[in-house]
């Protein structure tokens, strides 16, 4: 059999071992809740859609004042609900149940509970000031076309030096959503790299395919069958995390706002990340033969990722920072930093260029290194080895 169909099947057995388990399926469960829970969650914290304003009305009142507060408080993005009370104790009433905001009495005074709010008296008195205008001018015999024409307000235009882009800001928060994903599933997804192989090693499967395969060929069916479930997952979140930010009624935020180059990016910066660590996870998972001992040996690849995590952070409120523009070209921090500066439109090609080029030359690196360290240290069963001697018992 042609030695790439081993792999392929070596990494189609780790797909459907691990996509099964139920380690994967309860985490896989628990995440995918979490993130659905997050928009909803927010938006009732947040307080949700904001409650109408209650003004009260008491006594003698112009024709139309309620109509023209509920216009003025919709100029003020204020939602207003007019309620009349046959007298001024039912109206105090209510106003100390807070039933309602504020008490409007026979249009020439206004009564608040406690303390009185300028922004809610601001709209009152400019609503009846303007009933009280078109009253005044109807009696002087003007036509509603001429009254409508004094009361049209100043034609002052309202423009900004920097236009906010709601597509920019959709592909930013997409791709720094991304790099916490990424982020998660490439720790995840490492550890699984690495417990497979102390599961083989532990129960003594690795001594029976190796009699079949050359462990290079193990390696990359591992890496590749296990990343290819790491693909699967990411979609799912990445579509939970949309349907989260619906339910919250951010409903601007479509795919066509993100933009599928943005999305692609994510995968494709997952891939090199992964890609650049699962070796590694391997390497290190290999030197050891009990599970109990593999917290301690993944403590490498994990302390590599975690300032990746954090420049990623940095990058969304900073992505022209020094420290970021640097680590967004490191290879073991590239794939979470630099699709956030991508998203943010700071990077440049160059920039781009290096990222890519550093996180595939640190992919084959690895493989190389990892390969090695893997190989010379796979068979080996007991204490702990030394990478340094996995390295040299790969020579012999």
């Amino acid at each position: 059999m042609n030695k790439w169909n081993l792999v392929w099947l070596l990494a189609k057995r780790e797909f459907v071992e691990r996509g099964r388990s139920k380690a994967f399926l309860i985490t896989m469960a628990i995440l995918a809740a979490a993130i659905l829970a997050i928009g909803p969650v927010t938006s009732a914290l947040s307080g949700g859609e904001s409650e109408a304003t209650t003004v009260g009305l008491v006594g003698d009142s112009l024709p139309g004042v309620d109509e023209e507060l509920e216009t003025q408080g919709a100029l003020f993005g204020v939602e207003i609900e007019v309620t009349r009370y046959a007298s001024m104790d039912e109206a105090e009433s209510a106003l100390e149940v807070g039933d309602v905001e504020a008490v409007l009495v026979d249009n020439k005074e206004l009564v608040f509970q406690e303390k009185a709010s300028p922004g809610l008296t601001t709209i009152i008195i400019r609503s009846v000031d303007i009933v009280l205008t078109e009253w005044s001018l109807s009696d002087l015999g003007l036509s509603d076309a001429e009254i409508a024409a004094i009361e049209e307000p100043a034609p002052v235009s309202v423009s900004t030096i920097e236009e906010s882009n709601v597509q920019d800001d959709a592909k930013q928060g997409a791709a720094f959503v991304g790099a916490i994903l990424l982020y998660v599933s490439i720790i995840m997804f490492g550890q699984f790299v690495a417990m497979g192989t102390v599961e083989e090693k532990q129960n003594r499967v690795v001594e029976i395919v190796l009699s079949r395969v050359q462990p290079w060929q193990v390696l990359m069916g591992k890496v590749s069958g296990i990343g290819l479930l790491g693909l699967v997952q990411l979609a799912i979140l990445l579509s939970a995390a949309f349907v989260s930010a619906q339910l919250a009624g951010f409903t601007d935020i479509d795919i066509a706002a993100i933009g599928l180059p943005i999305i692609a990016g994510v995968f494709f910066w997952f891939v090199l990340g992964y890609a650049f660590y699962a070796f590694l996870y391997a390497a290190v998972g290999s030197t050891v033969s009990r599970q109990e001992d593999l917290q301690g040996a993944i403590i490498l690849p994990i302390a590599l990722i975690l300032p990746g995590y954090l420049l990623a952070i940095a990058a969304a409120e900073n992505p022209d920072g020094v420290v970021v523009r640097i680590g967004s070209m490191m290879p073991m921090w590239a794939p979470f930093v630099m699709p956030v500066r991508i998203a943010s439109g700071s990077a440049a090609p160059w920039e781009i260029g290096i990222a890519v080029i550093g996180c595939v030359l640190g992919s084959i690196a690895l493989v190389r290194i990892g390969s090695r360290v893997y190989t010379g240290a796979l068979l080996r069963t007991g204490t702990k080895v030394k990478i340094r001697d996995a390295w040299r018992a790969a020579s012999e």
